[in-house]
């Protein structure tokens, strides 16, 4: 392969190399496609589909009621990315807006506190990030040990 060109090579630069291994002999895992605009968002606010589980992310289709919000959090254990499918809405992270519509993608860096509003008319969006370890059950690091 030539790399005169500078820089190092894309992750897909192995597709055109020279090296006869197979590139595609490997485990792969379950193929998934779905048509996200059949998918029913006529009633409460919350998550309306969700990629099954077994690969390396987690996928969701949230939709939000008209003026409905998700309040404030902070996610440490990954980075999300918001794509907005219908809608518009706005997320705050850590205290600046943006302004959320179709067409739109977020990145919120792990760590970041973060709020998303729907506006007049709602919005849907899919939050993707790699999968997180399962939830547990624990004592919240500002609680006193005054049982």
């Amino acid at each position: 392969m030539n790399t005169d060109l500078g820089g190092d090579p894309p992750c897909w630069a192995y597709l055109v190399d020279d090296d006869p291994t197979p590139w595609g002999s490997g485990d792969v895992g379950q193929v998934v496609a779905v048509d996200l605009g059949a998918t029913d968002t006529r009633g409460r606010s919350g998550v309306v589909w969700s990629l099954p589980h077994g690969g390396d992310l987690d996928v969701n289709l949230v939709h939000l009621r008209p003026n409905d919000s998700i309040g404030a959090h902070v996610n440490n254990d990954v980075d999300v990315v918001i794509s907005v499918f219908a809608g518009r809405g706005q997320v705050s992270i850590n205290g600046t807006s943006h302004d959320l519509r179709s067409e739109v993608l977020v990145v919120v860096p792990k760590g970041a506190r973060r709020e998303i509003g729907a506006g007049a008319d709602g919005i849907t969006y899919l939050s993707i990030h790699r999968q997180r370890q399962p939830l547990g059950v624990g004592v919240c690091p500002n609680q006193s040990d005054d049982r």
